[in-house]
């Protein structure tokens, strides 16, 4: 019996854990996936040459609706200075060196400074928030809207 309810509370903690930084929908589409912990900082990490842009904690969201998708990267940072720099370096490397992104501008949407950029198919929002690092992929077609919704909930 006790092995039985230990089983049983290790299912309910591991059924519980929920994202905490990232909302479960952005507009009309869904949280279909999400990493988080070590398996999100692996992601984030994997992703850039450098290996080591993951703040001390990091969330991955994937979002769809029929073909439409959405990707949400938010790593926290020990500071918002520090997530700034961060913010800082990397739009340098997108504007300076040979990655698949083209920057487009900054543009000003409720009150944030965001950084847009386009390349593999979608539309890129960058910007950085107190002490998260916050970015947002979307497909074209719902690219304005996610980020508006995004920018509406509490991440």
């Amino acid at each position: 019996m006790r092995r039985l309810t230990i089983l049983f509370l290790i299912f309910l903690t591991s059924c519980s854990q929920k994202p905490s930084m990232i909302p479960t929908s952005l507009g009309k589409l869904k949280l279909e996936k999400y990493l988080s912990g070590e398996k999100a900082k692996k992601f984030i990490n994997q992703m850039h040459e450098s290996g080591n842009v993951a703040g001390v904690e990091n969330e991955v969201g994937f979002y769809s609706l029929d073909t439409l998708n959405a990707t949400l990267y938010i790593s926290k940072f020990k500071n918002s200075r520090t997530a700034q720099q961060k913010f800082s370096e990397m739009l340098v490397k997108i504007i300076h060196q040979n990655t698949p992104f083209i920057y487009h501008g900054q543009i000003n949407v409720e009150g944030r400074t965001i950084v847009l950029v386009f390349g593999m198919g979608q539309a890129h929002y960058i910007y950085s928030e107190d002490n998260r690092l916050i970015w947002l992929s979307a497909d074209f077609p719902i690219a304005i809207e996610t980020l508006h919704s995004l920018l509406k909930q509490k991440t």
